[in-house]
């Protein structure tokens, strides 16, 4: 099982793949319905009526092509591939069977029942066994099935229930009562009105020793019947419960169950002088479980695993599980509904205390006298010392089947007392803190809802009709209150009493952040008052540490981008602190090993708004503080990267004093690797409080970094409020520097209207603010955009004059840059003479720099001119020296352009099995990048090879995987070109 990738017998789950990295409910039902299908081409039209059932969108099918690419980049960005293949008869996603639940489940059922029938029956009995531990609930629990689904579903579990009953018939067979028992309690939760299966739990459980559970199962088979049916047990079942009544497993009716029998003492005394004298009367057992919620929902996985936890048989150790979570997780609801759920497997009573750990304390001896006289101990047997409590309270324990719930406690200390010694009782303790020093203890850390939860929360709360399943109202408000429980109860609350409210106009409410946890608001339930009681915990470094993380954290953040506030030692106590207290919780660990921190997003507004206002005022300059520091050192670690950045980098405003540690190149890559998520929040910071030149001069910062590593996303989500943040502090450079990155950033993407107008606009605003070094680098973009849309003699005027700008601010790596595009227009026109001259003085400029990423690029062209020039040869030699550079610099965008040419350049000396290699990195690399031009080229150039070399079927496949590249991008002459080599191939099977 540890091998599975994909899970589908039960709420769906990706091996490595949290739910927040596949948190929209489409890709996931997209991929649910693949995987319903798997290795079988789906079509669009079911895959419509899986998303949308009878009635999809227009846009569907490109609503369909979005979805697909965002579920390969999940699964990508999870380290996981994403076979899944586009072709004209719909989408298929690729899995083995050891890859995916239901089809291992399907192959053990198979051999177990070959090795059934073939008279192995232990065998068969371990196979089938494999089969039923795979099955975790209902297939896709967790999203809304689809009525598209309802086949494959259905037989799936018509497949569990066949299962259940040849494994149930097996273990009875070879004397496994407590495996039948569980088998059986699965079977009546399908069929609660099956008397025979009753008879049968019944004599099974005393067939293993487990009287009381068979007494208790007893009584709940006479209630079921009586209350839903109207009916008396029949005979059958009235003996069964005569023998769990008596204990033993006379006239037992289904052979080959030994008859076991472990002796449970009766009415057992406390030793000790202060034991409970006889009573005279049988007492009650506690049942104080509170009221449980009619509407809860979600938590499958938490209940499965509590009830696996408290009810398990462990000899030694009693259970002990500590549900501890964020306020307004739902940590007291699961607990009640898990007591609920178990009540019968714990007969001899349940118990609650409300520990009050976040507001005032119970006194750890105060709460052990109520367990004790909870327990029908009189008040006068109660010994006076806390020590003796305890010992009494373990003795108790040791002889009952008792469950405690300890609600809201504080620390490990308030509740280390009450915690049984040995025996079958089990104490499940929900708390703020996480608890870690409680001995025994089995962690469960509770996380917000999944998207599938939130939805039927919000649903049943607000009642039948209120408010639309996926409507854009009902996503708007989910987001707005992050998937947190108790946020989602109190909005939908509102909504079953306010029939006056529209889920729009609640939904417009909660979009305004400054009054969003004054709508979360009802009664006596609140998301802020909530928030408080742990804040109010909190000493006043870490509430410090709190506040600025407020206005800091809209993302994740490291330890290290703290300190300029405080100590690194301030820092590491009171995150742990915060962690502690579920204010801050830690999202992933970087590749050095360093943790990584997030807040909630509705914790982080309640960060915002306490204290007082003097504190408040100082969080905005901590906030200051942070983002100067933060800003001198992506500064000083973009000067350290290994080339030079064709772009402007604006190095006025705000630097701290030379770093005492320089960066290495090395190092600067490292860190800007390891701190990589940490800037897009950061921008986003600074841009909402108001710190617009720290958000604008971030944004342009890291821009070479971006550039090397292809950070597209991070490029856009950085630079799109950087632009804002500049325009609104009205400083026009920085709008022409973001401007000109949009630009480049565009161009790399293809998008050729958005290229244009931001590098139109870039080349405006640099001439108006006089800065001719601005003026040389847009003028190169708008060049590269005319090149590229079949205007290169407009193109070479623009490099010409960038080619003068940069001489004459006297930049020789602009120069460099021009000059080599230039170049690209002379070897368009075939004047290998005036296109060599620009190429070597590109060249000689950037040696002279010492820039060897400047060097790899121009090399990529002088192959290009040695392939004009007839001298293959020379081509491949350029080519391999520069992706070296490439590689070794760790320019990924760049070596994939390297490849894609060199694979060319080796189809033309005859090294044809080194062209595949490099041409299918290439296709590889522009794919995760999300490189169009560089993966359809790449397939293009492939795809001819295998023409050339009589293999028609790989030829098709790269040919119309070039297609669809190049019409994503809209370049139409490429893809005519791509057409045309199929047709060739003699076959019409291009892409429509």
């Amino acid at each position: 099982m540890d091998s599975l990738r994909y899970e589908i017998l039960g709420p769906l789950r990706v091996a490595h793949l949290s739910s927040q990295q596949l948190r929209a409910s489409k890709p996931r039902q997209l991929l649910a319905t693949l995987l319903l299908h798997p290795n079988r081409f789906v079509s669009t039209d079911l895959i419509a009526d899986a998303l949308w059932e009878t009635s999809p969108p227009r846009s569907a099918t490109a609503n369909i092509r979005t979805y697909v690419r965002a579920l390969r980049g999940a699964l990508q960005d999870a380290g996981l591939p994403a076979p899944i293949d586009t072709s004209a008869a719909g989408y298929s996603i690729e899995v083995g069977v050891d890859e995916l639940d239901s089809s291992m489940f399907e192959s053990l059922l198979a051999e177990g029942g070959h090795l059934r029938d073939a008279g192995d029956t232990r065998q068969a009995m371990q196979v089938l066994s494999r089969a039923y531990a795979l099955w975790r609930g209902h297939p896709l629990a967790d999203l809304g099935i689809s009525s598209a689904w309802e086949g494959s579903i259905a037989r799936l579990e018509a497949q569990h229930r066949g299962l259940v009953d040849s494994l149930l018939d097996l273990r009875l067979q070879y004397g496994d009562p407590a495996g039948a028992a569980v088998l059986l309690s699965d079977r009546l939760t399908e069929d609660p009105y099956d008397e025979q299966l009753w008879r049968r739990l019944v004599d099974t459980l005393v067939a293993a020793g487990r009287t009381s559970e068979a007494r208790a199962a007893y009584s709940k088979a006479v209630r079921t019947l009586a209350d839903e049916l109207g009916v008396e047990p029949g005979p059958e079942l009235e003996a069964a419960g005569a023998r769990a009544q008596n204990g033993h497993t006379a006239n037992w009716p289904d052979p080959g169950i030994p008859a076991v029998r472990t002796p449970e003492p009766e009415s057992p005394e406390p030793p000790g002088p202060m034991s409970a004298p006889a009573l005279t009367e049988p007492q009650r057992p506690p049942s104080q479980l509170p009221l449980d919620l009619p509407d809860f929902s979600g938590r499958a996985d938490y209940l499965d695993q509590l009830r696996d936890l408290v009810c398990g048989r462990d000899p030694v150790r009693p259970p002990i599980a500590v549900i501890s979570g964020a306020p307004g997780t739902g940590k007291s609801s699961l607990a009640v509904r898990l007591g609920h759920q178990v009540r019968e497997y714990f007969p001899d009573g349940q118990i609650y205390l409300d520990m009050r750990g976040a507001t005032d304390p119970r006194d750890p001896a105060g709460a052990l006298t109520d367990l004790l006289l909870s327990l029908n101990l009189p008040d006068f047997a109660v010994p006076a010392d806390p020590d003796r409590r305890s010992a009494m309270l373990r003795s108790e324990l040791a002889s009952r089947r008792v469950l405690i719930i300890l609600d809201d406690v504080a620390s490990a200390s308030q509740v280390a007392p009450l915690m049984p010694g040995t025996g079958a009782s089990a104490v499940v303790v929900t708390s703020r803190n996480r608890l870690m020093d409680l001995a025994g203890a089995d962690p469960m850390p509770l996380d917000t809802f999944d998207d599938g939860e939130a939805t039927e929360l919000l649903l049943r709360v607000a009642g039948p009709g209120r408010i639309d399943r996926g409507s854009p109202a009902a996503e708007e408000i989910l987001l707005a209150c992050g998937n947190l429980p108790l946020a989602i109860r109190i909005v939908a609350s509102r909504l079953a009493q306010r029939p006056d409210l529209s889920p729009s106009e609640l939904a417009r409410r909660l979009r305004d952040e400054t009054h969003r946890l004054d709508e979360l608001t009802i009664g006596e339930l609140a998301v802020r008052t909530s928030a408080d009681l742990s804040y109010d915990s909190l000493s006043p470094e870490e509430a410090r540490l709190y506040r600025l993380i407020g206005h800091f954290a809209v993302g994740e953040f490291s330890a290290r981008v703290l300190e300029p506030v405080a100590s690194p030692a301030v820092v590491r106590r009171s995150l742990d602190r915060l962690i502690e207290v579920n204010l801050v919780q830690i999202s992933s660990i970087d590749p050095t090993g360093k943790a990584r921190y997030r807040v909630h997003d509705l914790l982080r507004l309640h960060a915002i708004g306490v204290g007082n206002e003097t504190e408040k005022a100082d969080a905005l300059k901590d906030l200051a503080t942070l983002l100067d520091a933060l800003l001198a050192k992506v500064r000083r670690a973009a000067a350290a990267l290994p080339f030079g950045y064709f772009g402007s980098l604006d190095y006025q405003g705000p630097l701290l004093a030379p770093d005492p540690q320089p960066f290495t190149d090395t190092d600067a890559i490292a860190w800007f690797d390891s701190e990589r998520s940490s800037f897009v929040p950061a921008i986003r910071a600074a841009a909402q409080n108001g710190l617009h030149e720290h958000a604008w001069r971030l944004a342009a910062a890291w821009g070479p970094y971006l550039d090397m590593r292809a950070g597209f996303d991070d490029w856009n989500e950085s630079h799109q409020p950087g632009l804002l943040s500049a325009v609104a502090c009205g400083d026009r450079r920085g709008a022409a520097i973001l401007h000109r990155n949009l630009g480049q950033l565009a161009l790399y993407q293809d998008d050729w209207d958005s290229a244009w107008q931001h590098l139109t606009t870039s080349a405006e605003l640099f001439a108006e603010v006089g800065d001719r070094f601005g003026d040389g680098i847009a003028a190169v973009g708008v060049g590269t955009w005319l090149r590229e849309r079949g205007r290169p003699d407009e193109a070479l005027v623009h490099y010409e004059n960038a080619v003068r700008a940069f001489v004459e601010v006297g930049d020789s790596n602009g120069e460099a840059v021009a000059r080599s595009a230039a170049a690209s227009i002379w070897l368009a026109r075939n004047d290998t003479v005036t296109a060599g001259r620009y190429l070597a003085e590109a060249f000689l400029l950037g040696v002279r720099r010492g820039d060897r990423h400047r060097e790899a690029k121009v090399r990529r062209r002088i192959a290009t001119l040695r392939s004009h020039q007839g001298r293959p040869e020379q081509a491949v030699r350029q080519l391999q020296a520069s992706l070296a550079i490439f590689t070794k610099i760790g320019d990924d965008h760049c070596a994939a352009y390297a490849r894609a040419d060199l694979g060319r350049a080796l189809v033309a000396v005859g090294d044809d099995a080194a062209a595949r290699k490099m041409l299918l990195d290439a296709i590889e690399i522009g794919h995760r990048l999300g490189d169009r031009s560089v993966e359809g080229e790449a397939a293009y150039h492939l795809g001819r090879l295998h023409a050339t070399t009589g293999n028609g079927d790989f030829a098709r496949r790269y040919l119309n995987r070039a297609v669809r590249a190049w019409q994503q991008i809209g370049n139409e002459a490429r893809v005519a070109d791509a057409r045309d080599q199929l047709a060739g191939l003699g076959t019409d099977l291009a892409v429509s």
